[in-house]
This record gives C-alpha cells, sequence and structure tokens, in this order.
C-alpha cells in the first residue's frame, strides 16, 4: 500500500476531495495532513475523516520535524 500526505492551510476543500476519492482505494491510503496553519479549516475536515494532522512552522520545517514524521509514516 502506498501511503500518502496532504499539505494544507487553508479551507481544504481540495484536499478533502483527495480524501475522499482514496478513501476506498485499497492501494492508496491518505495517511497524514501537514498544515502551517493552526486555524485552517483543512484540520476539521481531516479529523472528520480521520485523518491525523500535524502542525509545523518555518523553524521546524528546517529542523526536520516534517521530514521526520514522513519518514516514521514511510510516506
Amino acid at each position: 500500500m502506498k501511503r500518502v500526505a496532504i499539505f494544507a492551510s487553508g479551507n481544504g476543500s481540495n484536499a478533502e476531495n483527495i480524501i475522499t476519492y482514496f478513501k476506498l482505494n485499497s492501494t492508496i491510503k491518505i495517511s497524514i495532513l501537514f498544515s502551517n496553519n493552526s486555524n485552517a479549516k483543512v484540520l476539521e475536515r481531516a479529523k472528520l475523516n480521520y485523518i491525523p494532522t500535524v502542525l509545523f512552522n518555518k523553524t521546524e520545517l528546517k529542523n526536520g520535524k516534517v521530514l521526520k514524521e514522513l519518514k516514521s509514516r514511510k510516506i
């Protein structure tokens, strides 16, 4: 199974469409959603679809937080 991460920081309608599209796919799984905006509506959409989320800021991105998460989830 291929694991996919989504990066989003806004409303999340596109992210939700991607999640919905792959929901019943047996070969692709949306494993996590990353956002740099704690107020983004996409975080609510991910939660409603049982997709884990990770918030990060510019420093954490540079320090490898996102890369570490991607590697730990084999994405």
